[in-house]
């Protein structure tokens, strides 16, 4: 375990994002944790870069599915990025990726890197599995 304070500093503000933002349903506060020029890469989703962008994808992720929850497996942190393994679950009550509302429940494992500049998130690389989401909706 680290006691490096600037990790563990790092560590603390990826947490409080997925905490407050998804767990508690909150994407309108994703701009008290990114910087301005953040950049969010999908994989197969392509980039967002903006924060108002990035926070436009989150309100109508959460949306989509409003009892998210990710639960934190793993937490790495080196230098300036923060590395976590997740598995979240949730409901889909909205459209998602181009899917109508289904009702169905989801669950997957998603792997999240964020850079942290100046106690922000300036990049995030969000790994989920959509193959994992897609044959479940």
């Amino acid at each position: 375990m680290s006691t490096d304070p600037r990790l563990e500093a790092n560590k603390k503000i990826a947490r409080e994002y997925i905490q407050r933002v998804f767990n508690e349903h909150k994407p309108e506060l994703a701009k008290d944790y990114v910087t301005a020029d953040v950049v969010w890469h999908g994989g197969i989703l392509g980039d967002i870069a903006g924060a108002e962008n990035v926070g436009g994808l989150l309100t109508s992720f959460v949306g989509a599915l409003p009892d998210l929850r990710a639960e934190e497996q793993d937490i790495v942190a080196e230098a300036d990025l923060v590395v976590i393994r997740l598995v979240v679950t949730a409901t889909q009550r909205g459209d998602l990726l181009g899917i109508p509302a289904s009702g169905r429940a989801v669950r997957w494992n998603a792997v999240d890197i964020y850079r942290i500049r100046d106690g922000r998130i300036s990049e995030e690389w969000a790994a989920d599995d959509i193959a994992a989401i897609m044959s479940q909706l």
